[in-house]
């Protein structure tokens, strides 16, 4: 069952840390093996249009940020 934006806020509380929870493994993911992370990063926006993983995805690659815990620029 696909979430909506109603459900999940990226942006807010416990949502905001899981959200970049998930920025950081798709991060991991991506240093492992890159077409890995764009399949499943493109079936995550397939079903959830609304949601800014993919940006913030490419936000935090060039910040620098590599997937460590806790790291957020």
């Amino acid at each position: 069952m696909a979430t909506s934006k109603n459900d999940w806020k990226e942006g807010e509380g416990e949502d905001a840390y899981r959200h970049q929870c998930l920025v950081r493994e798709v991060i991991r993911m991506r240093i492992e093996d890159r077409n890995k992370a764009w399949q499943w990063l493109d079936g995550w926006q397939q079903k959830h249009d609304w949601s800014n993983l993919r940006n913030d995805v490419f936000d935090q690659w060039k910040k620098g940020n590599r997937g460590e815990h806790g790291d957020w620029r």
